[in-house]
């Protein structure tokens, strides 16, 4: 133990000089984290800084520090009792810190007036695979300390010999969808390539006639179409409604051929021919578009990009998958809070990519949603849940509970907070939940406790009246 004592590094690590550098970091690091937190998002401070490796690595430093502090000074004499239970203190806290991190549960559930849930949504991006009717299996993707890429791919086995391999990873991407021509089995669409430039936008999108997801294209106050020709004369007649004041149409004619119409605050254009790689005017003040290209039978093929984080509020990560089974290969993208479906080698595959899901041991049934409003404005002042919970052990037991801002559920280790709400059109409410469960709280109580007593201990045992100090 002594040789121990004497030796170089572990004075170091013991040393006050290496105590207040880490001290002044971790301080600089939360203060750095809270600023994210404010500017940004809970996630996005969680990704840049509390779940670093560098993070986690200071907080590893100061209990090494710590503990070695107090080792130092073993035998421990009896003046010495607070110096050690308060570093004692601060480990247990840290110890605490840890199992939180580690194991604790902080996510969000929403509901609808009336509707049941028990599925929490965290702030860790995870991906979801199923073969078949087999079970769904999940895998952690958020990639915090060390990105899949085409060199070190992420390999999951499947059944058969299979392989699914996570290759690429963007923490913050851009989608984009291009036209391909449709293979011999698939399902393709006529496609266009629209591109629109003005002095403050430049949108270069593909539109494909029929298809759910990239039929159209909002742009806030505009909108671009493309549609049949009689389809679009029964959208104008029979739903006005649906199309923006200042709206685009690539129409598709019944012999096949390319036209287009605009409208500028509800006033429509006539219809005018489309040659290909040709700039038209839209109306809406510099805007030009031009149809780039045409593919007869396409098939939409989604491809992403990293893009730098900028003024968003929130991340959207993307990864690449690549599916091997019994011969057969399948590749794409997967953009978060997305999912694909596909046929390979005689099996049906499932992902998905999104917030990672957790059931609840018991369910929540939203009655009411109340809303405050500071007099005389639309200002928030409070809002409150009336709400049914059950606990899954006994389902035929409803217990009713308010939910308020100061006012949680404490429920079978998990705690329910009215988080916040969402507006809807029919004026109803979206209450909005934060729903946590903190192992590590007891043992970050403890800590604290046994810092307070060192602490109290530490000026007992300096004051005069209880004897002359031990040398």
């Amino acid at each position: 133990m002594k040789k121990l004592f004497e030796n170089k590094v572990f004075k170091f690590l013991a040393s006050i000089q290496l105590a207040l550098p880490m001290i002044l970091l971790i301080s600089a690091l939360l203060a750095a984290g809270t600023i994210v937190e404010s500017r940004y998002s809970t996630a996005v401070a969680k990704r840049f800084v509390y779940s670093t490796w560098w993070f986690n690595l200071a907080l590893l430093l100061l209990g090494i520090n710590v503990l070695c502090s107090a080792l130092s000074r073993f035998p421990w004499k009896k003046h010495q009792t607070g110096f050690v239970i308060t570093h004692l203190g601060i480990l247990i806290i840290l110890a605490g810190s840890f199992v939180t991190q580690q194991f604790g549960v902080d996510g969000q559930i929403a509901l609808n007036e009336g509707e049941t849930g028990h599925v929490v949504q965290e702030e860790k991006p995870t991906l979801y695979y199923q073969i078949d009717h087999g079970s769904i299996e999940q895998i952690a993707a958020g990639f915090e300390y060390r990105a899949p890429s085409p060199e070190h791919p992420l390999l999951i086995d499947l059944p058969h010999d299979g392989l699914l391999m996570i290759n690429q990873f963007f923490v913050n991407a851009q989608k984009s969808v291009d036209g391909r021509p449709a293979g011999p089995n698939e399902k393709g669409f006529p496609g266009v390539h629209v591109v629109l430039d003005s002095s403050f936008v430049h949108e270069n999108q593909w539109l494909f006639l029929g298809d759910p997801n990239y039929g159209h294209l909002d742009l806030g106050p505009a909108a671009v179409f493309f549609e049949k020709e009689a389809d679009w004369e029964k959208r104008r007649a029979k739903d006005p409604q649906s199309i923006a004041p200042n709206t685009l149409a690539v129409i598709l004619t019944a012999d096949n051929k390319l036209k287009y119409q605009t409208s500028h605050n509800g006033q429509f254009t006539p219809m005018s021919p489309v040659t290909i790689g040709t700039e038209n005017p839209t109306g809406w003040m510099d805007m030009q578009f031009k149809v780039a290209d045409r593919v007869f039978n396409a098939v939409p093929e989604e491809s992403y990009k990293p893009v730098d984080f900028g003024y968003q509020k929130d991340l959207n990560p993307a990864l690449h998958y690549e599916v091997i089974s019994r011969g057969g290969r399948k590749e794409g993208w997967l953009g978060f809070q997305n999912q694909t479906a596909f046929m390979l080698a005689g099996s049906a595959f499932e992902l998905a990519y999104g917030p990672r899901q957790l059931e609840l041991p018991f369910t929540l049934r939203l009655v009411k949603f109340h809303l405050g409003l500071d007099p005389g404005t639309q200002k928030a002042a409070s809002y409150a849940s009336d709400i049914y919970y059950t606990d899954m052990r006994n389902p035929g037991q409803e217990v009713p509970y308010d939910i308020s801002m100061n006012k949680p559920l404490h429920h079978d280790g998990f705690t329910v907070y009215q988080a916040s709400y969402e507006p809807q059109p029919d004026g109803k409410y979206v209450s909005v939940f934060a729903v946590g469960q903190d192992p590590g709280l007891a043992v970050k109580y403890t800590g604290a406790i046994v810092l307070v007593l060192g602490i109290i201990l530490m000026f007992w045992f300096k004051n005069p009246a209880w004897g002359k100090k031990e040398k």
